[in-house]
């Protein structure tokens, strides 16, 4: 399995598109005080947005990525001179309004984090079809695209749905949330990924224990279009549900959090990345809690580390029976 990780130039690439990228700012501060400044460290600056850390985290396992991003303005600039100089190869899509920003303080004395999270720009018609025909034209010899984050204003939530069967027969990934994610799970997909917050949220019922999390999946895909439902269960792992009706419980290594920033983006890296290399369901599902599990032992905003995927690898527990 080691060797999935390098770099591998006969696959072909996978394909990422984030309608709703950020600049991603980090910062610790020893103690938040109401009313009071509060003293930060020196801030952290990286590209972030669902899509985006997919094809950051795909291709520090090896893969070879192509991002699709809507950017504007001077945030945007900065958002493509980051990824550009992390060796990501991109294909801008040039919008009119500010690309947004996120911020994320660690407060020291309580280890506690703090992610605020702002809405992002205005996308006019016009500038969303031309990302639709930008992800359309780069997934022409992809082996799978992913469509990873929140919806900024002006993009209808249908735009799931017509995205996959745009992009059809390349397989799609799909990470998102809300009436977007609702939509996403009558598009067609190949998976789809809500955590079992979100699961919760679409089914209307508190999830106290993982059976009934996996009652709930097995409601949602039934009634859904998509091909497999990966429900993730923060420091539990996953649980992969297919249309054949196999369940697959995978177990996370038991690690200590530095930060969980990226952690679920890592995860859907992992599968992506699997699919991309014809893995197994089982391997791919293995892969992407590894690399969601080696993303929260890194500060801030940072992602997960190709060294640390490989060493937990291992570690992750497989329960073919499922839950």
């Amino acid at each position: 399995m080691t060797e999935n990780l390098r770099e591998n130039s006969d696959v072909s690439a996978i394909v990422t598109l984030t309608l709703n990228p950020a600049l991603d700012i980090s910062s610790w501060a020893e103690n938040v005080v109401p009313n009071h400044k509060v003293r930060c460290s020196a801030p952290v600056y990286d590209p972030g947005g669902g899509g985006i850390n997919v094809a950051r985290v795909a291709k520090r396992l090896g893969q070879s990525v192509l991002a699709v991003i809507p950017l504007g303005g001077g945030v945007g600039d900065r958002i493509e001179a980051l990824l550009r100089n992390e060796g990501i190869p991109i294909r801008p899509v040039p919008i009119v309004a500010e690309t947004r920003e996120s911020l994320t303080i660690g407060v020291g004395s309580t280890e506690d984090q703090f992610r605020f999270v702002f809405p992002g720009p205005e996308i006019t018609l016009g500038e969303l079809r031309a990302c639709e025909r930008a992800v359309v034209e780069a997934a022409h010899e992809a082996a799978c695209v992913v469509i990873s984050g929140s919806l900024p204003s002006g993009v209808p939530v249908g735009v799931m749905e017509s995205l996959v069967a745009a992009l059809d027969p390349v397989p799609v990934l799909v990470d998102t949330s809300g009436d977007a994610l609702v939509s996403a799970l009558q598009s067609g997909a190949f998976l789809v990924k809500p955590s079992a917050r979100e699961l919760a949220a679409l089914v209307g019922r508190e999830l106290i224990t993982e059976a009934e999390v996996v009652t709930a999946a097995r409601e949602v895909l039934g009634d859904s279009s998509v091909s497999t439902l990966v429900v993730s269960i923060g420091a539990g792992g996953a649980i992969v549900f297919q249309r054949s009706g196999e369940v697959l419980r995978l177990r996370a290594p038991a690690v200590r959090v530095a930060s969980a920033v990226g952690a679920g983006d890592s995860m859907v890296a992992g599968f992506a990345v699997g699919l991309a290399r014809g893995l197994s369901t089982q391997e791919m599902g293995r892969l992407g809690i590894a690399a969601g599990t080696a993303a929260v032992l890194t500060a801030g905003t940072e992602l997960c580390r190709s060294e640390d995927v490989e060493s937990l690898l291992p570690q992750v527990v497989l329960d073919p029976s499922g839950a």
